[in-house]
């Protein structure tokens, strides 16, 4: 073989290994150039994510703390004033008085008795202390029965599993969503049952309302945003997602409507 040949293929084998090693170069290149921005894509969906939830977080501490504020005042003013008119009624009824006016007097002094434990009973409900101090079933329950006294609805809640703590901050919000749907419930279903079930799960916790009201169209509702039961539905999800929770909403007009949540527990997100 001549130098001249020797050179050029010389060239040649340097020149293809050049261009493989180039094209490697370019390959591994993009290769890391697309991976970091996925990955910085990823951490600026978490960010976001991050901040949203500190956001609806805030707004429900700070929501948490005004209906507890509330039922402070409620308790405090409206609660005394109840209070002294039912001592004068009380001082009244002792005294001499005709037996007709005796009657209204001791019918006006059970209503504002009636009153009184109402108003007792719903500062408990706006107090996010309660859940706390009694825990979700036990609020759900003293909800319900707050609502069946008004002799309108009936309801029924029902457990299964061992039950177990999910935590404060989820079981207020989880209680706060039922409250959500239960003025939804009674404001615009028309409903004469409400069911309520409890499931504590080993890996996950599902928490399932629905009533027997009209049902309505779910996607001219959530649409409309003048329409507080949309707004309503729509805070729902969004603190479902604040906890990390599957959220299944189902309605169909003249069906009633039907409320699944799912909430991962601490083991699940563990493993």
């Amino acid at each position: 073989m001549q130098p001249t040949e020797s050179r050029i293929l010389l060239i040649i084998t340097l020149g293809t290994l050049l261009l493989i090693t180039s094209s490697i170069f370019i390959v591994v290149f993009l290769f890391y150039f697309r991976r970091k921005q996925l990955i910085n894509k990823q951490e600026k969906a978490s960010l976001q994510t991050q901040f949203n939830q500190e956001i609806l977080k805030s707004q429900i501490e700070v929501q948490n703390t005004t209906l507890q504020q509330i039922g402070q005042e409620l308790h405090d003013n409206i609660g005394q004033l109840l209070s002294v008119a039912k001592i004068n009624l009380n001082i009244l009824e002792g005294t001499k008085q005709e037996e007709e006016n005796h009657e209204y007097i001791k019918q006006t002094n059970e209503i504002i008795g009636q009153s009184i434990q109402d108003l007792r009973s719903l500062t408990k409900s706006l107090d996010g202390d309660f859940v706390q101090q009694f825990g979700l079933q036990e609020s759900m329950t003293h909800e319900l029965q707050r609502i069946r006294k008004t002799k309108k609805f009936e309801t029924e809640i029902t457990l299964t599993g061992e039950p177990y703590t999910l935590g404060y901050e989820r079981e207020i919000i989880l209680f706060r969503i039922f409250q959500e749907f239960l003025n939804n419930s009674l404001k615009h279903s028309e409903a004469k049952n409400i069911i309520v079930k409890l499931n504590y799960g080993l890996t996950h916790f599902n928490l399932a309302l629905s009533d027997d009201g009209k049902g309505f169209d779910y996607e001219k509702v959530t649409t409309h945003n003048l329409l507080s039961s949309g707004a309503g539905l729509r805070n729902m999800a969004r603190r479902c997602e604040l906890i990390g929770a599957k959220c299944s909403l189902e309605s169909l007009v003249g069906k009633g409507t039907f409320l699944g949540i799912e909430v991962p527990t601490r083991k699940s997100l563990n493993t």
